[in-house]
Protein backbone atom coordinates (compact mmCIF):
# COMPACT_ATOMS: atom_id res chain seq x y z
CA UNK A 1 0.00 0.00 0.00
CA UNK A 2 1.35 3.15 -1.01
CA UNK A 3 1.62 6.04 1.41
CA UNK A 4 1.38 9.87 1.12
CA UNK A 5 5.10 11.69 2.30
CA UNK A 6 5.00 11.79 5.82
CA UNK A 7 6.29 15.60 7.09
CA UNK A 8 5.77 16.50 10.91
CA UNK A 9 4.66 14.29 12.91
CA UNK A 10 1.73 13.27 15.58
CA UNK A 11 1.58 14.88 19.12
CA UNK A 12 0.64 12.97 22.19
CA UNK A 13 0.58 12.87 25.97
CA UNK A 14 3.27 10.30 26.26
CA UNK A 15 5.35 12.42 23.25
CA UNK A 16 4.66 15.53 25.38
CA UNK A 17 5.93 13.53 28.79
CA UNK A 18 9.01 11.80 27.19
CA UNK A 19 10.16 15.16 25.82
CA UNK A 20 9.36 16.97 29.03
CA UNK A 21 11.19 14.84 31.05
CA UNK A 22 14.38 15.02 28.37
CA UNK A 23 14.37 18.83 28.52
CA UNK A 24 13.46 18.50 32.21
CA UNK A 25 16.84 16.58 32.53
CA UNK A 26 18.76 18.62 30.44
CA UNK A 27 18.36 21.71 32.34
CA UNK A 28 18.94 20.23 35.63
CA UNK A 29 22.62 18.69 33.73
CA UNK A 30 23.40 22.65 33.13
CA UNK A 31 22.37 24.08 36.68
CA UNK A 32 23.74 20.97 38.45
CA UNK A 33 26.95 19.69 36.20
CA UNK A 34 27.57 16.25 38.66
CA UNK A 35 24.34 14.95 37.60
CA UNK A 36 26.12 13.47 34.36
CA UNK A 37 28.67 11.66 36.11
CA UNK A 38 26.09 10.05 38.53
CA UNK A 39 23.24 8.87 35.39
CA UNK A 40 25.71 8.52 32.82
CA UNK A 41 26.99 5.79 31.48
CA UNK A 42 30.71 4.81 31.86
CA UNK A 43 30.89 1.54 30.95
CA UNK A 44 33.81 0.23 32.39
CA UNK A 45 31.88 0.65 35.88
CA UNK A 46 28.13 -0.37 35.43
CA UNK A 47 28.18 -3.60 37.35
CA UNK A 48 27.33 -3.95 39.74
CA UNK A 49 27.42 -0.20 41.42
CA UNK A 50 26.13 1.73 38.80
CA UNK A 51 22.99 -0.22 37.11
CA UNK A 52 20.66 1.95 37.71
CA UNK A 53 22.99 4.34 34.43
CA UNK A 54 22.00 1.23 32.14
CA UNK A 55 18.53 3.08 31.93
CA UNK A 56 19.37 6.87 33.11
CA UNK A 57 21.91 7.74 31.03
CA UNK A 58 19.11 7.95 27.96
CA UNK A 59 17.61 10.84 29.32
CA UNK A 60 21.12 12.75 29.32
CA UNK A 61 22.39 14.85 26.42
CA UNK A 62 25.47 16.48 25.42
CA UNK A 63 24.28 19.75 24.45
CA UNK A 64 21.47 22.03 22.80
CA UNK A 65 21.98 20.62 19.27
CA UNK A 66 21.90 16.73 20.63
CA UNK A 67 19.16 17.33 22.52
CA UNK A 68 17.13 19.00 19.47
CA UNK A 69 17.61 16.35 16.91
CA UNK A 70 16.93 13.69 19.25
CA UNK A 71 13.52 15.39 20.44
CA UNK A 72 12.37 16.21 17.16
CA UNK A 73 13.10 12.45 15.54
CA UNK A 74 10.92 11.45 18.48
CA UNK A 75 8.01 13.96 17.67
CA UNK A 76 8.55 12.88 14.27
CA UNK A 77 7.97 9.02 14.98
CA UNK A 78 6.83 8.56 18.33
CA UNK A 79 3.33 9.58 18.20
CA UNK A 80 2.36 7.25 15.63
CA UNK A 81 4.09 4.79 17.00
CA UNK A 82 1.96 5.56 20.05
CA UNK A 83 -1.71 5.45 19.12
CA UNK A 84 -0.57 2.29 16.66
CA UNK A 85 0.58 0.30 19.84
CA UNK A 86 -0.86 2.07 22.52
CA UNK A 87 0.91 3.24 24.82
CA UNK A 88 1.98 0.74 26.86
CA UNK A 89 3.32 -1.26 24.35
CA UNK A 90 5.01 2.19 22.89
CA UNK A 91 6.75 2.78 26.31
CA UNK A 92 8.42 -0.52 26.62
CA UNK A 93 9.40 -0.43 22.53
CA UNK A 94 10.92 3.05 23.91
CA UNK A 95 12.65 1.84 26.96
CA UNK A 96 13.64 -1.22 25.99
CA UNK A 97 15.39 0.21 23.06
CA UNK A 98 17.34 2.52 25.22
CA UNK A 99 17.81 -0.22 27.88
CA UNK A 100 19.01 -2.10 24.93
CA UNK A 101 21.65 0.29 23.86
CA UNK A 102 22.89 0.54 27.51
CA UNK A 103 23.66 -3.18 27.68
CA UNK A 104 25.28 -2.91 23.97
CA UNK A 105 27.60 -0.13 25.26
CA UNK A 106 28.03 -2.20 28.51
CA UNK A 107 28.92 -5.42 27.15
CA UNK A 108 31.37 -4.07 24.83
CA UNK A 109 33.07 -1.29 25.80
CA UNK A 110 35.22 1.17 23.86
CA UNK A 111 37.16 3.98 24.86
CA UNK A 112 36.28 4.95 28.61
CA UNK A 113 34.12 7.07 27.64
CA UNK A 114 30.22 8.32 29.42
CA UNK A 115 27.46 7.34 27.09
CA UNK A 116 24.77 9.93 27.48
CA UNK A 117 21.32 10.57 24.94
CA UNK A 118 17.81 9.10 24.19
CA UNK A 119 20.01 7.93 20.68
CA UNK A 120 19.23 4.22 21.49
CA UNK A 121 15.65 4.79 22.42
CA UNK A 122 15.01 6.74 18.85
CA UNK A 123 16.38 3.89 16.75
CA UNK A 124 14.39 1.47 18.05
CA UNK A 125 11.67 3.71 17.52
CA UNK A 126 12.69 4.30 13.32
CA UNK A 127 13.28 0.34 13.24
CA UNK A 128 9.59 -0.13 14.81
CA UNK A 129 8.37 2.06 12.24
CA UNK A 130 10.04 0.86 9.03
CA UNK A 131 9.14 -2.51 10.14
CA UNK A 132 5.33 -1.37 10.50
CA UNK A 133 4.94 1.04 7.21
CA UNK A 134 7.80 0.29 5.32
CA UNK A 135 6.12 2.25 2.58
CA UNK A 136 6.11 5.55 4.31
CA UNK A 137 8.42 8.19 2.87
CA UNK A 138 10.11 10.76 5.10
CA UNK A 139 11.57 14.02 4.08
CA UNK A 140 15.74 14.36 4.64
CA UNK A 141 16.43 17.70 5.78
CA UNK A 142 13.03 18.64 5.06
CA UNK A 143 13.71 18.40 0.73
CA UNK A 144 14.54 14.87 0.13
CA UNK A 145 11.79 12.10 -0.02
CA UNK A 146 13.14 8.70 1.27
CA UNK A 147 11.24 5.59 2.16
CA UNK A 148 11.45 4.82 5.73
CA UNK A 149 12.89 1.57 5.63
CA UNK A 150 15.35 2.19 3.63
CA UNK A 151 16.73 5.57 5.89
CA UNK A 152 16.37 2.71 8.86
CA UNK A 153 18.40 0.23 6.71
CA UNK A 154 21.32 3.04 6.12
CA UNK A 155 21.02 4.26 9.66
CA UNK A 156 21.78 0.43 10.94
CA UNK A 157 24.28 -0.16 8.45
CA UNK A 158 26.28 2.65 9.56
CA UNK A 159 25.68 1.97 13.15
CA UNK A 160 26.85 -1.93 12.84
CA UNK A 161 30.11 -1.09 10.70
CA UNK A 162 31.30 1.78 13.45
CA UNK A 163 30.34 -0.90 16.20
CA UNK A 164 32.31 -3.74 14.30
CA UNK A 165 35.72 -1.09 13.03
CA UNK A 166 35.57 1.33 15.90
CA UNK A 167 35.83 5.37 15.51
CA UNK A 168 32.62 6.90 14.70
CA UNK A 169 33.50 10.72 16.17
CA UNK A 170 32.57 10.01 19.39
CA UNK A 171 28.59 8.58 18.51
CA UNK A 172 27.78 5.99 20.60
CA UNK A 173 26.98 3.19 17.71
CA UNK A 174 26.77 0.56 19.88
CA UNK A 175 24.18 1.76 21.51
CA UNK A 176 22.07 2.56 18.59
CA UNK A 177 22.73 -1.01 17.38
CA UNK A 178 21.01 -2.34 20.37
CA UNK A 179 18.37 0.07 20.11
CA UNK A 180 17.87 -1.04 16.82
CA UNK A 181 18.06 -5.00 17.62
CA UNK A 182 15.81 -4.73 20.69
CA UNK A 183 13.03 -2.97 18.11
CA UNK A 184 13.12 -5.95 15.55
CA UNK A 185 13.07 -8.59 18.11
CA UNK A 186 9.68 -6.69 20.03
CA UNK A 187 8.51 -6.41 16.81
CA UNK A 188 8.69 -9.90 15.50
CA UNK A 189 8.06 -10.76 19.20
CA UNK A 190 10.53 -13.81 19.22
CA UNK A 191 9.44 -14.14 22.26
CA UNK A 192 7.02 -16.34 21.55
CA UNK A 193 8.32 -19.17 19.78
CA UNK A 194 5.59 -21.13 18.69
CA UNK A 195 3.93 -17.97 17.07
CA UNK A 196 7.09 -16.39 15.45
CA UNK A 197 8.17 -19.87 13.84
CA UNK A 198 5.00 -20.42 11.98
CA UNK A 199 4.84 -16.79 10.91
CA UNK A 200 8.37 -17.13 9.33
CA UNK A 201 6.84 -20.70 8.03
CA UNK A 202 3.93 -19.19 6.53
CA UNK A 203 6.27 -16.26 4.23
CA UNK A 204 8.47 -19.25 3.66
CA UNK A 205 5.54 -21.20 1.69
CA UNK A 206 3.91 -18.00 0.02
CA UNK A 207 6.76 -16.62 -1.08
CA UNK A 208 7.58 -20.32 -2.81
CA UNK A 209 4.15 -20.20 -4.47
CA UNK A 210 4.43 -16.98 -5.88
CA UNK A 211 7.46 -18.17 -7.48
CA UNK A 212 5.66 -21.67 -8.88
CA UNK A 213 2.80 -19.19 -10.04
Amino acid sequence: MSQQVRFGGTWTKTIGWLIGLNVGMFLLQNFFPPLTLWLGLVPGRVFPAYLYTLITYAFLHGGVGHIFFNMLTLYFFGGDLDLFLGRRRFLILYLGSALAGGVASALFPSPPVIVIGASAGIFGLITAYALYFPNTEVLIWFVLPIKVWVLALVWGGIALFYSVFGSGGGIAHLAHLGGAVFALLYVQRVWRFRSFASDLKHRWRRRRFKRIK
